[in-house]
């Protein structure tokens, strides 16, 4: 690991986006005003012990940073190629989901017309057959309510379609 010595005026040859997070900043001065009898030299190896203690990598994605990656090769057989392959196995497998998902979303709303258009077959022939048999007052709520309904989820789906 490399040690940084964080006296102020070395603080702007730190690595190009690296921070010193304000807690160690507060904790490095309390350390500095505790240690301030001690010689030089012993002050700056404890200031470096607390830095390497203290700081920590962070970086975000699925492959670690090209220092990070020759340390695992170091430590483990291949180390980088494995989290490269990890990496496409997973970017694989999420794509490989992601179209299964698509498909049966079609799959889910083709079942769907199709239930709903025999849905309201059903109701309008039974709006007509009880309208032939003199029932009209009742064939129209059954006609109504059918046509609404299909009307109403068409609509509905649209917009919320259109909403994604």
């Amino acid at each position: 690991m490399n040690t940084i010595d964080i006296d102020d005026e070395k603080k702007d040859n730190l690595p190009e986006g690296f921070a010193i997070p304000d807690q160690i900043e507060s904790d490095l001065s309390e350390i500095k005003r505790i240690i301030e009898g001690l010689p030089e030299p012993q002050q700056k190896q404890i200031i470096k012990s607390f830095i390497e203690i203290s700081v920590k990598s962070y970086f975000s994605g699925p492959i670690p940073p090209p220092d990070l990656l020759r340390g695992y090769n170091s430590i483990i057989p291949n180390g980088a190629e494995r989290i490269f392959k990890m990496a496409e196995n997973q970017s694989a497998h999420r794509i490989h989901m992601e179209e299964y998902v698509v498909k049966e979303e079609i799959k889910q709303s083709a079942k769907g017309q199709i239930f709903g258009f025999i849905i309201g077959i059903f109701g309008l022939t039974l709006a007509s057959v009880l309208a032939m048999y003199g029932h009209e007052w009742i064939a129209g709520v059954f006609g109504t309510t059918t046509i609404i309904g299909l009307v109403t989820v068409f609509v509905l789906g649209k917009k919320s379609q259109q909403k994604k």
